[in-house]
């Protein structure tokens, strides 16, 4: 079975040597995700779900205050994700 031995590790990309056995027969490259990275990608993860719950409470015929109260924050934080991934602010996920 083929092992990894890592090569250099720069806090971007880590460098991995594959060996079979004794025997290297390659190499094998890993992308450290940035800060940025993970939270552009909470966000978009955020905004998928974000549309199933839109489109539950667009289906309800009445509504109470509270629901609308809670649903204006809801669509608060779903805006403020679309503006931190339009303006690349992606140095936090806060508020979304």
């Amino acid at each position: 079975m083929p092992t990894r031995q890592l090569i250099s590790d720069n806090g971007v990309v880590r460098l991995w040597r594959v060996l079979d056995g004794d025997q290297v027969v390659g190499t094998d490259e890993e992308t450290i995700p940035t800060p940025e990275v993970v939270n552009r990608a909470t966000l978009r993860s955020r905004l998928l779900q974000a549309l199933v719950a839109n489109a539950a409470h667009l289906t309800k015929t009445t509504t109470t205050n509270a629901e609308n109260a809670a649903h204006l924050r809801l669509v608060t934080q779903e805006l403020s994700a679309l503006i931190r991934l339009m303006l690349e602010q992606l140095n936090t996920t806060d508020g979304t």
